[in-house]
């Protein structure tokens, strides 16, 4: 059992770490179109732009990185399968987010009839390239275990 805990643990971890990195990716684009919408005098943008960006910097990246600090030390932590249904239920919701805003910014550029710059196309590509699939199945299991 504790080698299973242990292998989930480190599933939740290389997720997180991928997902931290991919915030912080968001993060600098959110904050780069935040500057060119200041640019152009669009108000409304910035303040939903400056919303995204509080979110992402005040509740996701905190969050994520308390995931990878117990996940980093789950060696030393006694089997908890309620702390890795947790764990695995706040991963999917940072991911939904991050996908919901590379949305927002596809139906930003749309109305402004441009295309995703090369950088929002690389974070789309690079969150469909992550196994989310895999930590809804560990929440799901972990939810028989707890």
């Amino acid at each position: 059992m504790n080698k299973n805990f242990l292998a989930i643990e480190k599933n939740i971890h290389d997720f997180a770490q991928g997902l931290y990195f991919r915030n912080e990716a968001a993060i600098d684009l959110v904050e780069k179109d935040e500057q060119k919408d200041l640019l152009h005098f669009d108000r409304s943008g910035v303040e939903r732009l400056q919303e995204i960006a509080s979110v992402l910097q005040d509740f996701c990246q905190p969050q994520v990185r308390a995931i990878l600090q117990v996940s980093e030390d789950a060696k030393d932590i006694k089997i908890d399968f309620k702390l890795v249904q947790n764990q695995a239920h706040q991963l999917i919701q940072n991911f939904s987010n991050l996908e919901k805003l590379v949305t927002y910014s596809e139906t930003e550029a749309k109305k402004k009839s441009r295309n995703l710059s090369k950088q929002w196309l690389e974070l789309k590509q690079n969150l469909l390239k992550m196994d989310i699939n895999r930590i809804k199945e560990i929440e799901k299991s972990s939810k028989t275990m707890s």
